[in-house]
């Protein structure tokens, strides 16, 4: 009985112990917090909407721009890096990210970019859009440009007898169908929109580097540059990995010299799970048809 109530103490005393040190840690990083947070946000694989990544292990554009609405909104955060290794995406997907970067800057947040592996074309449009931009020797970046894609399985399609019957509603509702060639009408008229992505893609950059337009058009024609050339190109702000990074943050915002952390969710078992169920929601069709029609306009490096 003796050694039966002396465990119950025990069991009591240590349950105590671990409820105390649980408050004592959440008090501490609270504290840790107000006095200022960095936010760390990724960027990786192709940038696309929802269902039309081809990743789930890795958060789509409506994650990571809802993400970064949410740190716009937290007092705590002063500064956010956004660590990138991404060859670009669909148009839309990184304007929403880039959009909600500039709603973060808007409400007095230092945003430093990391540039790993690849940083091209739609990632540069995202790193373009910081206050600082810290990029490996060797990273791939740059590609500024826009890219859209047919698939014209005409000849096939004639050689195992199948036909298409289209029946539309104007002149142009097909543009881009596999069954056919475009018309020189129609690869003007595509032409007129890539033109105007492209203007709005040199816009952004221009505006977030505040570089000469004369001296920009010599660079946005869809050419890639390492790390150590785009520095010298004036596309990079300076040599560092994501740590060098993150201590440019710090400095930029003011920060402690260890402060508080707040990390990305994208491993998650949740996160992962949901990215997961959305991308085997698609139907097998749906995907085939993507590769072969590819009718997406990109800002996105294609080797």
């Amino acid at each position: 009985m003796k050694h039966r109530t002396l465990l119950q103490k025990i069991l009591i005393g240590l349950a105590a112990f671990i409820l105390l040190s649980s408050w004592w840690d959440h008090h501490r990083d609270a504290r840790r917090r107000r006095q200022g947070a960095l936010a760390i946000v990724h960027v990786s694989g192709p940038i696309y909407m929802d269902e039309a990544g081809p990743s789930w292990g890795n958060p789509d554009a409506e994650d990571i721009a809802r993400r970064l609405h949410k740190l716009s909104e937290d007092n705590d955060v002063k500064a956010v890096l956004l660590r990138i290794n991404s060859p670009g995406g669909t148009v839309g997907a990184v304007q929403e990210i880039h959009r909600e970067m500039a709603r973060c800057r808007e409400k007095g947040k230092i945003i430093v970019t990391s540039l790993g592996d690849v940083a091209a074309s739609g990632g540069y449009y995202l790193a373009a859009g910081s206050d600082r931009i810290v990029a490996n020797p060797g990273t791939i970046t740059g590609s500024i440009g826009v890219i859209l894609e047919f698939g014209n399985l005409e000849g096939l399609f004639q050689k195992v007898g199948l036909k298409l019957q289209v029946i539309k509603s104007g002149l142009h509702k097909d543009i881009g169908s596999p069954a056919r060639a475009l018309t020189p009408e129609e690869k003007a008229m595509l032409q007129e929109s890539i033109d105007d992505a492209y203007a709005q893609f040199f816009d952004a950059v221009r505006q977030g580097r505040r570089m000469d337009p004369e001296k920009l058009k010599g660079l946005a024609d869809g050419r890639v540059f390492t790390g150590r050339q785009a520095l010298q190109a004036g596309l990079v702000d300076e040599m560092g990995d994501q740590e060098d990074a993150i201590q440019t943050a710090i400095k930029l915002a003011k920060l402690p010299a260890k402060p508080y952390i707040v990390a990305d969710d994208r491993k998650s078992i949740s996160s992962m799970l949901q990215r997961a169920m959305s991308q085997f929601s698609r139907q097998p069709l749906e995907s085939l048809q993507d590769v072969v029609t590819g009718t997406t306009v990109e800002y996105r490096w294609r080797p």
